[in-house]
């Protein structure tokens, strides 16, 4: 049984995973907007296409907002390891059909 420390230890390392993947997401959404602003500042995107693009970014941000609070701790943690490639081999093992699922390739999931 792991002491209370390790549990401790082992929610705060599960939270700075989480937080790192929320910022891969929400940058993942932000470089679009950010490439929007670039060519509006350029002149070659009107003011209206940039709003519009505003309007996209606030969805998709609420969208991720949706997914951070409402998914299932443990699918959200999985999700997480794997588009930060930081699967361990347990990981890989104990969640092999759900990352085939995912679209997820190892040679470990190979049969």
């Amino acid at each position: 049984m792991e002491s209370k420390q390790s549990l401790k230890q082992k929610r705060l390392q599960e939270r700075e995973l989480l937080d790192d993947y929320h910022q891969f997401v929400t940058e993942e959404a932000l470089e679009p907007l950010y490439q929007s602003f670039v060519e509006w500042k350029q002149g070659t995107l009107p003011y209206v296409e940039l709003t519009d693009q505003i309007h996209v970014f606030h969805k998709k941000n609420q969208e991720i907002y949706r997914d951070f609070q409402y998914a299932a701790y443990s699918e959200l943690l999985l999700l997480a390891k794997m588009k930060l490639d930081r699967l361990t081999e347990e990981d890989i093992i104990a969640n092999r059909r759900i990352l085939e699922l995912w679209g997820y390739e190892d040679i470990n999931l190979k049969d």
